[in-house]
Formats: C-alpha cells, structure tokens, sequence
C-alpha cells in the first residue's frame, strides 16, 4: 500500500455513489480488467465502495482481489474463447493495457478490443498515455495511439484517460544517495496518480456523456527532473539532487539489472520523448470530472514522505 492510499488521496465515494444512484445504468455490469494491478485494483474498489456490479476479469483467479459480490472469470487477452465468456451485451468495460512491448502488445490489445465488440459492450474505457499517437516519440505512446485507433475503429463506444508517468512511483526516481540520475536534460514532464486515476475512470463508467473523450489525468503543474529533487528537498529536508547522465549510461545500467530489450527499448524512447516536450502534458480534467483539484507534486511527495529514498536509508539505523 502506499502512502497515497494510505492517506487516501483521491478519494471518490460520494461523488461515484450519487452518480450511479442518478443514472438509469445503476444496474449494468461494470467488467474490470487488471484487478491484480495497482490501477484496476482501485478502479475495483471504487466502485465496491459504490455498490456497483462487477465481474473481474482475470489470468489467474486465486490472485483475484476480494471484491464484495464481484463474479471473478479467468480470462486472457489473447484467448477469445475466455474473453467471449467474461464479456456480455451491455456491460461497460475497463481495460487496462498489457505490459509487454511492440507488437505483442497490439495484437494483444487487438484481441481484447475484438472479443468485446462481438459481445456488443456498451462501452470501454481504456487506460492509454499522454500524446498517445502514431508520431509519438515514446514508444509506448505510439501503442496506446494505435489502441486508441482500434477502439475508434470498433464501432464500441470509448473514452481514452490517459496518464503521464506515475506519480507514486516518485520514490524511486531517485537512488539510495537520494540522487536522480536520468538523461532527462532541463525537460518538463507532469506526473500521475493512480489513485486520482482511479476516481475518474470510476466516474467516467459510471456516468453518461464521457463516450468518444480523450481525458489526461495529470498533476496541475509540470517540473524538470532538477526541479522535482528540489521539491523533494523543501518537503522532506533532506537533500536530492539531480545529476545527468547520458543514453548510453543509462542503458547501461537497467540492462546490468536484468531489463528485457524491449523495456530497455521502450525506456529509452520515453527520455527521447521527455527531452521533445511530449511528456510535458498539464491538464485540469481530474478537476472537470471529480469537482475537486489534483495534487500537486509536492502534496504527492508529502504523502510519499516516508517512502522517499533517504528517509528509508535513515530507517536502517
């Protein structure tokens, strides 16, 4: 768990309740995909917290959260005699993308978008990236464009939320010295939390007139990886740096620890993109959709304070 769920940052349950209470699809099923996952599992317990139907759809049902009065059926992306079974007419559908890259990903991606138009959902709300298209420099970015594509293409209604890079995971940008060392320059990027994330995609499956938007859940301002130690310098009192590397350094480094080439790939391309301005993406839809305002990179790293890397590091004594 971490400190934004701890504290409970984001927060949706009375907004998501009376939604669901004033729309006339109280009573549909809501599928979930990635339940296991960090994203998809607070997606799942929003809407428990909101009495809303769900069934899980899952590789491995023993993994399953345990969702009040949630059906749970194993399913794979890639196997549509599952997805055929765990996708009905009606239902309006979470998807999560598949970590994996290139084209296993889309193939993948391609299979589930598929499966669920032959089942005649009502609708899908996908979990996609910010300036996701076919130009996009990062490559992940360019996959989530072309699901985007099949999504339009499908003739299923959607809704694309798309997120910058998570802001939950701001601890280890940082080593154990309390340093970043990232070939990221002077570049702007915004990040993400996941709980925030949660509460719109809850909203979004819950309420009607979001079908064929693009949303990008982002904190309301964007920093430099020089500027995020600095914050996290004035919020904990302990020093960060920030001191460059290059490319090279880089993949150096993640390919000592075991990344597969395709992470190492995928890795490289989002610092490419950082440096082009891609990921310096700040908008106000969390606050359009939810009513309330999105957390700053400082509040976020006040909430991860005791996850941050010195503090941990000054725990072992």
């Amino acid at each position: 768990m971490t400190g934004l769920q701890k504290h409970g940052l984001g927060s949706t349950q009375s907004r998501v309740a009376s939604a669901i209470l004033a729309d006339y699809s109280f009573r549909l099923m809501i599928v979930v995909t990635g339940s296991t996952g960090r994203v998809g599992g607070l997606v799942a317990r929003r809407l428990e917290t909101a009495g809303h139907p769900m069934r899980l759809l899952v590789r491995d049902p023993h993994r399953a959260p345990g969702i009040t009065g949630a059906e749970v059926h194993a399913a794979d992306y890639g196997k549509p005699e599952g997805l055929a079974e765990g996708l009905r007419k009606g239902d309006r559908v979470f998807m999560v993308s598949m970590w994996v890259g290139g084209d296993t990903r889309l193939d993948l991606h391609r299979s589930f978008v598929e499966a669920a138009a032959r089942a005649e959902v009502a609708q899908i709300v996908y979990l996609s990236f910010v300036n996701a298209g076919p130009n996009a420099i990062f490559s992940h970015a360019r996959e989530h464009g072309a699901t985007e594509d099949m999504l339009k293409a499908s003739g299923v209604p959607w809704t694309s939320i798309r997120n910058s890079m998570y802001a939950d995971d701001i601890p280890g940008w940082f080593d154990p010295d309390g340093v970043a060392r990232e070939p990221g320059d002077d570049a702007r990027m915004s990040f993400s939390c996941r709980p925030e994330l949660a509460d719109v995609i809850a909203a979004v499956l819950t309420e009607a007139g979001h079908e064929g938007r693009i949303y990008n859940v982002t904190t309301p301002e964007s920093v430099s990886m020089r500027e995020l130690a600095q914050i996290a310098t004035k919020v904990t009192g302990e020093e960060y740096r920030y001191e460059p590397i290059s490319d090279d350094e880089w993949i150096e480094r993640w390919k000592a620890q075991g990344r597969p080439e395709w992470a190492l790939e995928a890795g490289l391309s989002s610092y490419e993109a950082l440096r082009a301005g891609e990921l310096d993406v700040v908008s106000a839809d969390y606050e359009k959709i939810t009513g309330r305002k999105a957390a700053t990179i400082a509040r976020v790293i006040t909430e991860l304070a005791d996850e941050m890397p010195l503090a941990t590091s000054a725990a072992d004594f």
